[in-house]
């Protein structure tokens, strides 16, 4: 048999482990056809003293041995994947036993964590077993070496990962590959959905050298079978690998489609508030598109692409003011811009004819909560017990004040719904006959759910006409 591997995951030429976490090790390979089931893989990482620190090996045959039953495993619907056959298929490193009828057995044994098909490998090295061992949050998975003892935090450093396909004690085919654990001095949170905002979102963080990582964490299952519908896999142990990415760097954050059940929100941002770095500019610091969209109105008279600002001093930001027709909804933004007729970006300068409905639109930064509204749970997001909660809009004509409460969360869609915002507000008004020829101020103030606002308030005029 002859062989080749390529390893694909960590992904760049010399990758950067963060510290603290534990990674994947994925590739393909090619030149055989079909691999024998005693075919073993041997993922090995070895220190700057050549001694080999981490090893994890299973033969093609052992890897089937998943246990599928997991209590912590969400993967899809049993309609999409029936008794979970094409997981099997696919394969998940994780969840590898040596025997499925006492899977817990040797459920911790981070040693067999390989899975190996005829065409790709995968593996994962432990970093630390537990916080008491080096982690940031617990794994849920507890993983050990072969005897049931805990590692240790592997040391930032520069480490040689080896890769070897072996048949019957032959070494069929090996490759080997440097990579480096260490401390990120810049971390992005940043959302890739819809595809014109991935774009966009990739290019900046490239621009600013804001990190992003690209490789799969351990505990993540990749969508098998093509589609994404939710976050799938061991999810606690994913999380606890994820937030090691937010220990130590500066964060930066792009406030868009910042989902409440995303990671973004309920664990990266939440760890941040918890750690009470929000209100420091040297731990976090926040953008936003000036329009609310990477551009807009395409091939139409208002088209303009967004530029990305930092937030000024203030923490409410608006984006633009749209002149809406009967397909609007309140804080619903169809990305087709079906709803709208105009959009006016100058809100120094608004002329709105009376009878007309418009949108205001915005985002607000959020403001470092109160620490002990943030209360981490077992599944390692957290309960949130403050944030950003309406808009109040006060309307003032002739002397005359007027008080509404909007909320925020607001939804996009892009054919399908693709997930609300918590941070960002789409509030219809309809201006009526009795405002014609009349000055309207309206200001605009952000509160949380205890009713206090922090340096998030803005004021517009416009003319009725």
């Amino acid at each position: 048999m002859k062989a080749e591997l390529k390893i694909a995951n960590p992904e760049s030429e010399k990758a950067l482990i963060e510290y603290q976490r534990d990674f994947e090790v994925e590739g393909m390979i090619l030149g055989l056809e079909k691999l024998e089931d005693e075919c073993e893989l041997i993922v090995s990482l070895y220190d700057e003293k050549g001694e080999i620190v981490r090893s994890v090996h299973n033969t093609k045959a052992g890897s089937r041995k998943m246990w599928l039953d997991h209590p912590d495993l969400i993967t899809y619907k049993e309609e999409l994947d029936p008794g979970k056959a094409k997981l099997k298929e696919y394969g998940f490193a994780e969840l590898i036993v040596k025997d499925l009828h006492d899977p817990e057995a040797s459920f911790h044994d981070a040693d067999i964590k390989a899975f190996l098909s005829d065409r790709y490998f995968r593996a994962i090295i432990v970093s630390a077993s537990d916080v008491k061992h080096g982690r940031v949050f617990e794994s849920g998975v507890d993983f050990t070496d072969e005897e049931g003892k805990p590692y240790d935090v592997l040391p930032c450093g520069e480490y040689e990962l080896k890769v070897e396909l072996r048949y019957k004690e032959e070494i069929l085919t090996q490759i080997s590959k440097k990579i480096t654990i260490g401390i990120r001095s810049k971390a992005a949170i940043v959302r890739f959905n819809p595809l014109k905002h991935k774009e966009r979102m990739l290019k900046w963080c490239k621009e600013n050298d804001f990190s992003i990582v690209n490789d799969t964490l351990p505990g993540y299952l990749n969508p098998y079978l093509g589609k994404w519908y939710y976050h799938m896999g061991l999810l606690p142990y994913y999380r606890s690998n994820d937030i090691a990415l937010y220990q130590n760097a500066c964060v930066h954050m792009f406030i868009y489609l910042c989902d409440e059940t995303s990671t973004s929100y309920e664990s990266e941002l939440a760890y941040l508030e918890a750690q009470g770095k929000v209100k420091d500019e040297k731990t976090f610091v926040a953008y936003h598109y000036d329009i609310g969209e990477a551009y807009l109105g395409k091939g139409k008279p208002y088209y303009r692409e967004a530029v990305i600002k930092k937030f000024d001093d203030s923490n409410l930001q608006l984006y633009r003011l749209d002149i809406v027709n009967d397909k609007a909804e309140e804080n619903v933004f169809d990305l087709s811009e079906e709803a709208i007729d105009d959009i006016i970006y100058d809100l120094n300068n608004i002329k709105i004819k009376a009878g007309k409905t418009f949108a205001l639109s915005g985002v607000v930064k959020p403001w470092q909560f109160a620490q002990q509204d943030y209360i981490l749970k077992k599944d390692n997001t957290y309960e949130i017990r403050n944030t950003i909660d309406e808009i109040v809009y006060s309307f003032e004509r002739e002397g005359k004040v007027k008080t509404e409460n909007r909320k925020l969360n607001m939804l996009r869609i892009d054919k399908e719904p693709i997930g609300r915002s918590v941070f960002e507000f789409y509030n219809l008004f309809k201006i009526d006959e009795s405002y014609k020829d009349k000055h309207l101020k309206i200001n605009i103030k952000a509160i949380d759910r205890y009713g206090c606002s922090e340096n998030a308030q803005k004021e517009i005029e416009l003319d009725v006409v």
